[in-house]
Parts: structure tokens; sequence; C-alpha cells
């Protein structure tokens, strides 16, 4: 049932999120594909069940450009990151300036990612969400616009000091996205952006489908 939810470009990855936070968690109890679930995942799961049908409800404008929006004098991609102990994501906006120096954001993706069964730290997930962004930035070459720049947005202090120190040698886990978040870009191109103001907040925690609906 959860593999069946078609959304490749994450509109409502939070709330999918949710359902495949469940699955995990019955996987960490090793209970096997016939087994019954135990009574209160099993309420969780039917509360899921019945939330789904109002995703109906969910409505996102799909225009990059909105009509009468005149020329485009800067066309930017901003990717924000986040993680949390049980998952952690990326999500991706187009920024619009046309010449009357009025700006248009776009949702263009988003993508949410499950914590390893094996824990892993905060800062490490934080490292692993930052990569997750970079990769969205090869959505440029699918935008009709020409993409002036790319930025990379996240609140973890720990990432923005990994990726910017080229000098010290870290272990394996940490060295190895590194280079891959340097490979598809500069440092230069990592800002700070607080909590509260990060987007991907909500790809790495989830939200019930009221949230989705009611959230612009």
């Amino acid at each position: 049932m959860i593999s069946s939810i078609y959304d490749p470009l994450g509109f409502v990855a939070p709330f999918h999120l949710s359902a495949k936070i469940l699955l995990q968690n019955l996987c960490r109890k090793q209970l096997g594909w016939d087994d019954l679930i135990p009574e209160e995942d099993l309420i969780r799961w039917k509360s899921w069940l019945e939330e789904l049908p109002r995703l109906e409800q969910f409505a996102i404008d799909r225009f990059f450009k909105p009509p009468n929006f005149g020329d485009i004098i800067s066309c930017q991609l901003h990717h924000f990151s986040d993680a949390s102990q049980v998952a952690y994501g990326a999500i991706s906006y187009l920024r619009l300036i046309n010449s009357r120096q009025e700006v248009h954001c776009s949702f263009v993706m988003g993508k949410s990612r499950l914590s390893p069964l094996k824990p892993v730290t905060i800062p490490r997930m934080e490292l692993s969400a930052a990569v997750l962004s970079t990769r969205l930035d090869r959505i440029h070459q699918e935008v009709e616009f020409p993409i002036d720049d790319s930025f990379y947005w996240t609140d973890s202090t720990c990432v923005l000091r990994y990726i910017a120190n080229s000098e010290r040698r870290y272990k394996t886990f940490v060295a190895n996205r590194v280079a891959a978040i340097r490979e598809q870009s500069i440092p230069c191109q990592w800002h700070y952006v607080g909590t509260k103001m990060n987007p991907a907040d909500d790809a790495s925690r989830g939200l019930s489908t009221e949230a989705i609906t009611r959230s612009n």
C-alpha cells in the first residue's frame, strides 16, 4: 500500500513519510510479513489510511512562471535540507525575478528518506540530507529557464563547518559525504537558515493531510 503511492516530485512526501516510519518500526520489531502487528501500530496504520483520501483536497500551482510575469532577469534554484532522528529530506524551489523586481517562488521537487535502522547521529543525518540536496540540483537540466545560480540552505552549523573545512581529515562516513557535496557544489553556495524558517523540516518529520492541504 505504501509503495503504491505515485509521487515522483515529492508533493506529499511529508505525509508519505509517516507511513514509511511505521513500516520501519515494524521491521525493527522483527515481525514477519504474515505476523499480526501490535494494536498500537494497527491504530496508527488505520488512522493513516483514513487520512489518505483527503489528499484529493491537495492542490498546487504548477506554473513556474505566472501569467503576465514579464521578462525574467534572474532565475535561481534554492535547495533546503534538514534531518531528524527518524528521517532526512531536501526541498527545492525556483526563484524568479522580473524586470519590475517582483519575486515569484515555486516548489519544484522534494525528497524524504528514512534514517538507517542502525542509529546515526543527527550531524551525520544532516550531512546525508545535504548530499540529497546537492543531488536535487540536477533538476536545472530539466527546467526550461536558464539557471543563474544555485543556493543551498541548512540549519546545521556542523554541516557548514564540514563543507568549509578542506584541511582536516574526517572519518570515512563524513569524508565520503563531504566529497559528494563538494563534487556538486562549492562552499560559498552554502548558507545557514534558522530551523523555524527551514521548509525541509516537514520532509524530515512528516505532516498530516490536514497540515499539508492547509500549508502554503
